[in-house]
């Protein structure tokens, strides 16, 4: 279903770009997170915390901003992201890497979503969380970029979906982290808005939040050069004309306690 290679470039090209718009949003949501899962009047000093398949170092650095002294260790797709730190270890999003019992956080940036496993994550995630640990992770929502969407298919009309990865609704993501032995479980979704001048600004945006389409059937649907062209156009004379510029990226946050 889904094309390993890809999903492993996505996180490298994530982890090499400098792009500021992605950088806001990674550091937004992981304010949110910290908003959402830390107290200011708890002491969180000598606590484990682990983020899986860490496409930067944002969260992490959030969160040793907060002087919590915990100790932070991440896993990732691939050795080129092993830059400068003893706690990352490259590690497959299926694998158990750490002992039982160890964390009493776990967070996951847009990652899980690209496992065909996502039953076997959360209970593997269960199992390396103490208990009360908690269990936090960021899903991109089912109305992330719906106004490119709209107008990409329209135009295009393709027959499958072979042009954007699937997606998680709020029940299903509830449902399997409960199933995984997970209590107190919330499901948000917090949506973004922001503009947009030129048709290449969404997929590049899309490239280096590393959610690039990662379906193996992509390949099937093959676009010709003049087709292309001619999409570009339209899509930028809309734009001109202020049209299409408003677009939404929406996520989901998930939580759920042990």
């Amino acid at each position: 279903m889904f094309d390993k290679k890809k999903i492993i470039l996505n996180h490298n090209k994530c982890f090499n770009k400098n792009d500021k718009r992605v950088i806001d949003f990674f550091e937004t949501t992981s304010e949110i997170l910290i908003e959402k899962v830390f107290d200011d009047n708890q002491d969180y000093r000598s606590k484990n915390i682990l983020e899986i398949a860490s496409r930067n170092d944002i969260l992490r650095n959030k969160i040793y901003c907060k002087s919590f002294q915990s100790n932070y260790f991440q896993t990732c797709l691939s050795e080129k992201i092993l830059v400068k730190n003893n706690k990352r270890v490259v590690s497959n999003l299926n694998d158990t890497v750490f002992k039982k019992e160890f964390f009493d956080f776990c967070f996951s940036l847009l990652s899980l979503n690209s496992s065909d496993s996502i039953p076997l994550i959360f209970k593997n995630i269960y199992t390396m969380l103490k208990n009360d640990g908690v269990f936090v992770s960021v899903f991109p929502s089912d109305e992330s970029f719906k106004e490119f969407k709209s107008y990409f298919i329209e135009f295009f009309k393709p027959k499958q979906n072979y042009n954007f990865n699937p997606l998680f609704d709020m029940q299903t993501l509830g449902n399997l982290c409960s199933a995984a032995g997970f209590k107190n479980v919330i499901v948000d979704k917090e949506s973004f808005q922001f503009n947009i001048t030129k048709p290449e600004e969404v997929w590049n945006f899309i490239r280096h939040i590393g959610e690039s389409n990662y379906l193996l059937k992509r390949k099937n649907f093959i676009i010709k050069k003049s087709l292309f062209k001619e999409f570009y156009s339209r899509y930028n004379k809309e734009l001109k004309e202020g049209n299409l510029k408003k677009n939404t990226l929406s996520i989901y946050y998930l939580i759920g306690k042990k």
